[in-house]
């Protein structure tokens, strides 16, 4: 696991999310539809838990691609997955603000308690919105900044990490996506639409999904 970039370990006890995972699965269930094969990223794999329920969720013919900074850990969840989810999922090494795939190629973004793990907001944000298809769907969830001192982490967690959830849909509207932030308690959620008829810029030609062998080996 990362934090800020560095390495750290994690000691999970794999709570599922401080038991707000069911929760946040039956929110992302509402967004992303089960009727239409789709093209779905996960950003931050971590312990494996949103990608397998994407896996499990979506209509049959659909591909999700989950990335994580760490090689260990994309091959930890690659080991654990079932051979029906094994078909569905393809891993590549990656960070949230250096996303190795062509523009305009998600149908729906997913990120699911990563925010507060990286440094800066925005680069990841647009990377986010950059690899989304023209009206395609972000969908971004993490922890409000209260949650340092409400849950019981078992990595380093401090308030200044979480970013506020208008703060949050805020930068996504200066990519020219309306951002909308749901609150939920503890969490948050923000969803935005990228406008159908406007790609954001690309600062350098991509390659597209595939051009890595999974891992990045």
């Amino acid at each position: 696991m990362f934090y800020k970039g560095g390495r750290m370990v994690a000691q999970s006890q794999n709570t599922d999310l401080h038991g707000y995972g069911e929760e946040i699965r039956r929110e992302l269930g509402r967004r992303i539809p089960r009727d239409k094969k789709l093209k779905v990223l996960d950003v931050g794999t971590g312990f494996g838990i949103n990608v397998a329920f994407l896996a499990r969720w979506l209509a049959k013919g659909s591909v999700v691609w989950t990335v994580d900074p760490s090689k260990e850990v994309l091959a930890d969840v690659e080991a654990a997955l079932d051979k029906e989810s094994s078909l569905v999922i393809r891993f590549a090494v990656a960070t949230a603000d250096d996303l190795d795939f062509r523009d305009g190629y998600f149908d729906f973004v997913v990120s699911v308690m990563v925010l507060h793990h990286i440094e800066k907001l925005k680069p990841a944000l647009r990377e986010m919105a950059r690899v989304l298809k023209p009206g395609g769907t972000l969908v971004v969830v993490d922890y409000k900044p209260g949650a340092s001192h409400e849950l019981e982490f078992q990595t380093r967690h401090e308030e200044s990490d979480f970013f506020a959830p208008a703060g949050v849909a805020g930068a996504i509207g200066k990519l020219g996506m309306k951002g909308r932030a749901n609150d939920f308690g503890m969490w948050y959620l923000v969803e935005a639409k990228k406008a159908g008829a406007r790609a954001l810029p690309s600062p350098a030609v991509r390659r597209p999904p595939g051009a890595k062998s999974r891992l990045g080996r």
